[in-house]
């Protein structure tokens, strides 16, 4: 019998361009994420307030599609990001733009099983 050692995640410190530009792409696509999903974990354990940066300066458009990749993503690779999920932020930027989108709140109660999402915490 063997035995895996339990390895964290890296967070990185800042995202680049091109790289947000793939994380877009990826969640506008129909294309199966898992074989990305290695290299997606890391954003989504990015500092929160990292994530609030980011979103300030994208359209609503980019911010759902990031939200949404972030849902799946979260629910295929069976993470346990709880209250420190990137949707949480960027769900906030996009209430402050354009108010609460009843319909994707909808969506994302539907694509996961983190009951912080899309919120975050009550307290």
């Amino acid at each position: 019998m063997s035995v895996d050692s339990w390895q964290p995640v890296p967070q990185p410190q800042d995202i680049e361009a091109e790289q947000l530009e793939k994380l877009i792409k990826l969640a506008n696509s129909d294309q199966d994420l898992t074989p990305d999903l290695e290299w997606i974990q890391p954003f989504a354990h990015m500092e929160k307030s990292k994530w609030t940066e980011i979103a300030n300066g994208l359209s609503a458009e980019a911010i759902v599609s990031l939200i949404k990749l972030f849902t799946l993503s979260e629910a295929n690779g069976n993470w346990d990001l709880g209250e420190k999920s990137a949707v949480i932020p960027l769900f906030k930027v996009l209430r402050k733009q354009t108010g609460i989108d009843k319909a994707l709140v909808q969506w994302v109660k539907e694509h996961t099983d983190n009951k912080y999402l899309p919120f975050g915490p009550l307290i």
